[in-house]
């Protein structure tokens, strides 16, 4: 990943009182640019990582698909939930994280080059579920690439926004597999599905294949006026 560059950076929750919550921002170098790179700038993709009890932005597949993202041409930003790593706060197991996401997009949409107009949500596990809870309010957020959202989370209203998703799964995922997602994602608008062959719920061993998978998706949808 020599042509991305990494930056940290901390910002302020969505939530009142705020908390100070970590953050990677990575992008392509100047020099590389990146195919989804376009005269109106570079399209934003916000990273939610996996449960906050065992997981933080640093997890591997996080990291590739931040780090494939930018190398396309993506700003990406991914960051700790309140009360991972050095991110202040508790846990409040998703009643709080959606404002920690809040605080994050708008810290992501003030990056200089950002096209605005092309911003995306990327959770995978509780991840998926907090970026899917979170961008029901928030028309500014464009797409969401939902990550094997476990199914214990997912209720009748959630993902009912008329925006694109693309939800993926592990073929053997033990906590969203696909045969209780494929139905719960029947119903909703805009949705297409992504099945991962050979890989379970965190996706170890499958990291490059699934974010090849987003990349492919995102970079599409970026290129499409007016999605």
């Amino acid at each position: 990943m020599s042509d991305v560059l990494e930056r940290r950076v901390t910002f302020a929750s969505g939530a009142r009182p705020q908390a100070l919550l970590e953050g990677i921002i990575a992008r392509a170098s100047a020099q590389s640019g990146g195919s989804a790179t376009t005269p109106a700038g570079q399209p934003i993709a916000v990273l939610c990582h996996p449960q906050p009890l065992t997981s933080t932005m640093h997890d591997p597949l996080t990291v590739q698909i931040a780090n494939d993202l930018a190398a396309a041409g993506f700003i990406t930003l991914r960051f700790n939930f309140r009360g991972v790593g050095a991110s202040e706060g508790q846990q409040t197991d998703g009643r709080l994280e959606p404002l920690d996401l809040a605080g994050a997009v708008e810290f992501a949409l003030a990056e200089p080059g950002a096209n605005r107009e092309k911003l995306c949500l990327v959770g995978h596990a509780f991840g998926a579920s907090v970026a899917l809870v979170y961008a029901a309010h928030d028309a500014r957020v464009k797409t969401v690439v939902a990550i094997s959202p476990p199914m214990f989370r997912l209720t009748p209203e959630l993902g009912t926004f008329d925006r694109p998703k693309l939800f993926i799964t592990g073929e053997h995922d033990e906590v969203s597999p696909r045969h209780k997602l494929e139905p719960w994602i029947e119903r909703l608008p805009a949705r297409g599905l992504k099945i991962i062959s050979g890989a379970r719920h965190l996706m170890r061993g499958y990291e490059a294949t699934t974010a090849q998978a987003v990349v492919h998706y995102l970079v599409r949808w970026a290129a499409t006026p007016g999605v």
